[in-house]
């Protein structure tokens, strides 16, 4: 089963598989065989009423006969999915608690009046109007929604937050759950909340009051399209008001979560429609995401700030458009490209910015017209975010779309810590996904990951296959140099999934799986490659789609590529042709002497402080010797460049970093340096020689280096929850 593959129950619509043990059990088994791994529960719905033994919530059976009382339905389901091996999510509807069809006395909606969200509209005679969302005097709003009725509650109403984390405080206290899935945590629409309390607390955001109520927010009047809205000096300040406001709600929710030790997932569910999710006051992005295109009436940069992604642990997106593709959208005049399940998959990474996986969602019903289209739209779910999420199981079970939802059962991994026993496989794996020109031998493999000092056991995963077969690894590590670019900082050492599998979200959940172990760890800046023991000092091979993958996960690429090159020095002419003279009266070469240490890190120290002196104090304490350190002196005997140079016993060398003191770059002092090591080289014995991690072909092209392997830098920024 794919842990990232959910099927989302409502409880009026799945009210007999609820009640019915037997009968939930066969839909979870269907479940489990279509390759879903979690399944997310609905507890409390826009009810208010809840389907297990809550000391806050009154039980279902209050509001509907067909529920036994005191039946505690959710032990009875938890306990049927750990069974299966299922993963099980609750959800609650966080700001509805009631509904106006289907009134109850006991829903906190009714009984609290002063919960109430308060509308803005135009009477029938076209008078302003302001009015609780239970009223039923008939109002004309705009950018509302009408959620078949339910009675929406304040988001700024303290009671109201306080009931709201009371009730997920009672569900992590007293069920095995893997987590929460919170919905309806917005506002109803752009004509809500206009309340006495709402404008006192507006006020207060503002440092002032407000000239007119609700008119300096905005002014409804009828125009040849119909009811239209005239923004007024506040718009873009209640906009950020709202964005705030719930924000507020879940830092809060953030931090009931972490008090349970990491052991509760933090899931929340939202439209996909980004550009139009100002009007129900919810931002769904990254922090890092400035809105300067979708939203004109607010200051981008301030209401960035009340972006929430970075404090989820996974999000939901609704994908709830029938068209799979985006070229689908526009045949069919869609307004934009992300009408589309493509398309949603591409706005809400971008505005996520990789700061929380996320899940594409499906609302089944709309592809009952187009049944491939069903399966197509579920494979793009995979392919273009980190799994997927069906809405909802009724239709599954009542239409028997089973076969169309399936995923085959022989390529469902399991996630688990790299262990040194999966070395051999993980070699296998290597020469399956990189060129020929980036294969490592099993001692180099383990050399590099076990054998170094920085390497994060916690932060480096396998996926495995039932049988063991290895489909997907990452390697993470956490750096402990003393260098200033490295505090606080890790890499992300290696990243692999079966080239046959790519494209499903294998990728993506093992790289959050890392990340996520990493700022355990401490990290808050992840390199991808760039270790000093490293396989890749970047993006291997860099390719558009693999560029737009890690950018997608909110990592920052550079914008050109590096190189590792390559060179014969045994049978090379642009060596041997080199006019030495004109540098011979100025400089002259020679290995470092073992008296010298001291002046060649000095002058590393001075001219090149960082990684380089690190690494070559590190090179001679651990036994590295003078012979592969060249130095340059000029004719007062001071070092004023240097070169580090090594060759193996069958004639492999490595050349670089070569590094020329400031006061003399500029006459070709660094042509004279790489031609006397390369001489120095073919003394040791050396006959082919490679460069690692330079973007200067065209300097080492004047001895014939050419490039062998291409990189493309990239980190990430990673965000405290």
């Amino acid at each position: 089963m794919y842990p990232e593959y959910y099927v989302w129950i409502e409880i009026q619509a799945n009210k007999e598989a609820i009640r019915n043990p037997e009968r939930f059990r066969s839909e979870m088994q269907k479940c489990a065989r279509a390759g879903i791994g979690s399944v997310i529960l609905s507890v409390k719905d826009t009810s208010g009423f809840a389907i297990y033994n809550s000391h806050l919530a009154p039980h279902y059976a209050e509001y509907d006969p067909a529920f036994e009382a005191g039946t505690d339905y959710l032990a009875q389901c938890l306990q049927i999915l750990k069974e299966l091996g299922m993963r099980c999510y609750v959800s609650i509807d966080v700001f509805a608690e009631g509904n106006k069809k289907h009134p109850h006395p006991e829903m906190n909606g009714l009984k609290h009046p002063d919960w109430q969200t308060t509308v803005y509209g135009l009477d029938t005679a076209g008078n302003s109007r302001l009015q609780s969302v239970t009223d039923a005097t008939p109002l004309q709003t705009l950018g509302s929604i009408d959620d078949f009725g339910e009675v929406f509650v304040n988001p700024a109403n303290e009671e109201v937050c306080g009931y709201a984390l009371s009730l997920l405080d009672e569900l992590m206290d007293n069920y095995e759950i893997d987590g929460i899935a919170l919905d309806r945590v917005r506002y109803v629409g752009l004509s809500s909340d206009f309340g006495a309390l709402t404008r006192e607390k507006m006020e207060d955001f503002l440092g002032r009051p407000c000239a007119a109520w609700p008119e300096s927010i905005y002014k409804l009047v009828s125009g040849e399209n119909g009811l239209e809205l005239q923004p007024g000096e506040d718009f873009g300040s209640f906009l950020e008001f709202r964005a705030q406001t719930v924000k507020h709600f879940m830092e809060q929710v953030r931090t009931h979560v972490d008090e349970r030790n990491g052991k509760i997932r933090f899931l929340d569910y939202t439209g996909s429609w980004y550009p139009l999710y100002h009007q129900v006051g919810a931002n769904w992005a990254s922090s890092q995401y400035v809105p300067k295109d979708e939203y004109p009436w607010v200051d981008a940069e301030a209401y960035s700030r009340t972006g929430y992604a970075q404090l989820l642990d996974g999000l939901l997106s609704g994908f709830y458009y029938p068209e799979v593709s985006e070229a689908e959208a526009a045949a069919n005049g869609r307004p934009a490209w992300w009408y589309s399940v493509e398309g949603s998959a591409r706005m809400a990474a971008q505005v996520t910015k990789g700061a929380v996986p996320v899940t594409g969602g499906l609302f089944l019903q709309q592809y009952t017209d187009d049944l491939p289209a069903m399966t197509d739209a579920v494979h793009m779910c995979f392919e273009r975010s980190s799994g997927c999420m069906l809405f909802d199981l009724s239709y599954l079970e009542e239409n028997n779309w089973w076969p169309l939802v399936g995923m085959d059962a022989e390529t469902v991994p399991q996630l688990s810590l790299l262990r040194r026993e999966d070395i051999s496989r993980l070699g296998a794996l290597w020469g399956r996904c990189f060129p020929p020109e980036f294969a490592v031998t099993q001692n180099v493999l383990t050399e590099r990951i076990f054998g170094d000092g920085d390497y994060c056991e916690e932060a480096s995963f396998v996926l495995k296959k039932q049988d063991g077969t290895l489909i997907g690894a990452v390697v993470g590590k956490v750096f402990h140099e003393d260098v200033d670019i490295y505090q606080d900082a890790g890499c992300l050492s290696a990243l692999l999934v079966e080239p046959a599998l790519q494209g499903r979200g294998f990728g993506t959940q093992l790289f959050f799986a890392c990340e996520k172990a990493l700022q355990k760890n401490g990290v808050k800046k992840i390199f991808l490659g760039q270790e000093f023991s490293n396989f890749f000092s970047g993006i291997p091979a860099p390719t558009p789609e693999k560029l737009r993958f890690f950018a997608n996960l909110g990592c920052t690429n550079n914008f050109e590529d590096h190189y590792d090159l390559t060179a014969d020095i045994v049978h090379n002419a642009w060596i041997d042709d080199f006019d030495t003279l004109p540098f011979e009266k100025k400089f002259s070469t020679e290995q470092l002497c073992p008296v010298e240490k001291e002046a060649l890190f000095a002058f590393l120290d001075r001219e090149f402080p960082g990684r380089w002196a690190l690494e070559a104090r590190e090179q001679l304490a651990l036994g590295g010797q003078e012979p592969y350190f060249v130095v340059m002196k000029d004719k007062a005997g001071q070092i004023q460049g240097f070169c580090h140079v090594s060759v193996t016993e069958d004639g492999y060398g490595g050349l670089g970093p070569i590094g020329i003191a400031k006061a003399v770059r500029g006459h070709s002092a660094g042509d004279y340096i790489q031609r006397q090591s390369l001489v120095h080289l073919r003394s040791l014995g050396a006959k082919e020689i490679c460069i690692d991690w330079t973007i200067l072909k065209d300097f080492y092209g004047k001895f014939g280096f050419q490039p062998v392997r291409t990189y493309r830098g990239s980190y990430k920024q990673v965000h405290e929850k």
